[in-house]
């Protein structure tokens, strides 16, 4: 069988293995659906009703996905009933959760071929192949696939404006313009923060007009080739305008939610507004945190280990060889990265579009280091490369393999706790627990007299009204119930910033408050292996809180 046959039924096998991956139990968590953010999405898309409503009323997202997914299921209740007649024209916030998440699936398949064709345009077909093979075995890939959130939506449109900027690179065409900007267009339909992304598509316009003129050209010439550039520039942006306004209509039908939501959430990224969810934040150090407590878990250790060494070489050869290619390539992943990284939030998912760009980074420099083709019938040269490939295949594996049973094949963690408070403790019983967690809901519906306290207020106001109802609370609890580390985490970490909440959480944990610890969240050696030995208070909050929390119970000592 020829080489090229042979990467081709590798990259469909690929292909298929992560259909597997990134389609598998893709209603998760029914019918409850934990994530904040899809159920925020799913919420829109269920108000939407056509023709006579469709203000989403939902702007941290742009709107066109959300369109996509409300037209997506109307053209399913159409094939479903095929009668106009039974034709309705709302969509159920379920439906709503699970078509989103299926694009987000698609999206995570569809970008392994991207990744062999991108790495097989770049470099060579080794490169695409080990970028296709990094997708495949991706955690933060597989993670996103079933989550019905935009990351995967972004990720995929940026990896189709890099792989156009190429184009414009090297050809210039005015069909790879036009491509290119409408494809910047659909991406701050999607997101504005996207806007951050323009200087790209620039760069390559700007490049590929210097490599048409060079120092040598008479000045008249250099001054037409920057006209033609400002020419380019402005048909750039009217096209992606025309993109952007006919699927974000309400931008100008609701100016004042629009700025009200692009206020609040710029003031919630940049640290100035600070709220409950990102009380984890505090005090930590952009750049090395991303690094530290993100990069592990959505690349794995090893990969993320390998990226670090491979950008250094990559850049290296970069100016070595005058590579515009590599050199688009890097600026790709640190404008995603930095523009990300120094905010005050430093969630998980504002990485994910960097995935496709480090694979790629990795894999090029791999196959930079391959042995020359006149060598390479020798065993020891053979062996070399043989056995770096192999390593690094089965820690991805692993990885993946650890992460998917962890998450999808196991028991949701809420759930088991269920099952073990329907076995221990009495259905009438008083419970105490924490507010703003979905994760307490199952187990609400089994225990009705469950109290919510509010931990976040504990260290937010200045008089002891609020420290005084939770001792209240606890007179009369007889368990405590934490749906989730996402309290408890910060508190625990950060005593300077949440001195009584660390106290709480110290003294619960080490009995001096009258409880003791009967259940906590079983971590298995797959579980072990996905979070490194600690689910709890290493990793960036949002890596597991939503999928595969730690649930705590706490009895009161008889």
């Amino acid at each position: 069988m020829k080489k090229q046959n042979k990467h081709l039924l590798f990259l469909v096998f690929l292909t298929l293995l992560g259909i597997f991956f990134h389609f598998y139990n893709l209603n998760w968590g029914a019918p409850w659906y934990f994530h904040p953010d899809e159920r925020n999405i799913a919420t829109a898309v269920s108000q939407l009703n056509f023709p006579s409503q469709m203000n989403p009323h939902f702007f941290a997202y742009g709107s066109l996905p959300i369109y996509t997914i409300f037209f997506t299921a109307l053209l399913g209740h159409f094939f479903a009933h095929l009668q106009l007649t039974a034709f309705h024209t709302n969509v159920r916030f379920e439906e709503a959760i699970v078509i989103s998440r299926a694009y987000s699936a698609l999206f995570a398949t569809v970008l392994i071929p991207m990744l062999y064709i991108l790495g097989k345009r770049i470099k060579d077909r080794n490169a695409g192949m080990f970028a296709a093979l990094l997708g495949t075995f991706s955690v933060g890939m597989i993670q996103y696939a079933h989550y019905g959130t935009f990351e995967l939506w972004l990720t995929f449109f940026i990896v189709c404006l890099f792989w156009h900027c190429l184009n414009v690179l090297n050809r210039g065409k005015l069909g790879d313009l036009i491509l290119t900007a409408l494809i910047f267009g659909v991406l701050v339909a999607i997101k504005v923060s996207s806007l951050a992304l323009l200087p790209l598509p620039i760069f390559a316009i700007v490049f590929h007009q210097k490599q048409l003129y060079t120092k040598h050209v008479a000045l008249r010439k250099r001054l037409e080739g920057s006209g033609i550039v400002l020419l380019k520039f402005i048909f750039f942006l009217f096209l992606a305008f025309l993109v952007y306004l006919p699927t974000n209509p309400y931008v100008l039908f609701d100016q004042k939610d629009f700025i009200s939501s692009m206020s609040y959430e710029s003031n919630v990224g940049f640290g100035t507004t600070h709220v409950f969810y990102t009380g984890g934040f505090f005090d930590t150090i952009p750049l090395l945190y991303q690094l530290l407590h993100v990069y592990p878990f959505l690349l794995n250790p090893l990969i993320a280990i390998l990226f670090v060494m491979a950008l250094c070489y990559l850049s290296y050869l970069t100016f070595k060889q005058k590579q515009p290619a590599y050199f688009l390539l890097i600026l790709f992943y640190l404008f995603l990265f930095i523009s990300q990284s120094i905010l005050f939030v430093k969630w998980t998912r504002y990485l994910l579009p960097t995935l496709p760009f480090i694979y790629l980074i990795v894999a090029l420099t791999f196959s930079a280091v391959i042995p020359k083709k006149e060598i390479a019938n020798r065993l020891q040269t053979k062996l070399s490369y043989a056995i770096p490939f192999g390593i690094v295949l089965g820690v991805c594996m692993l990885f993946a393999s650890s992460y998917f049973k962890t998450a999808f094949i196991n028991p949701d963690s809420r759930i088991q706790a269920l099952v073990f408070a329907k076995d221990h403790m009495p259905s009438n019983t008083q419970i105490l627990s924490e507010t703003y967690d979905i994760g307490i809901i199952p187990i609400q519906n089994h225990f009705p007299l469950i109290k919510a306290f509010n931990f976040y207020d504990l260290d937010s106001v200045s008089i002891d009204a609020t420290e005084a109802n939770l001792h209240q609370q606890l007179a009369h609890a007889e368990y405590i119930i934490l749906p989730s580390q996402r309290v408890l985490q910060p508190r625990i970490l950060n005593q300077k910033r949440f001195p009584k909440g660390h106290l709480f959480y110290e003294q619960l944990f080490n009995g001096a408050l009258g409880y003791k610890m009967i259940y906590q969240t079983p971590c298995d050696v797959f579980c072990e292996i996905t979070y490194i030995g600690d689910p709890v208070y290493w990793w960036e909050q949002t890596v597991n809180v939503f999928d595969r929390p730690t649930v705590f119970i706490f009895e009161k000592n008889k």
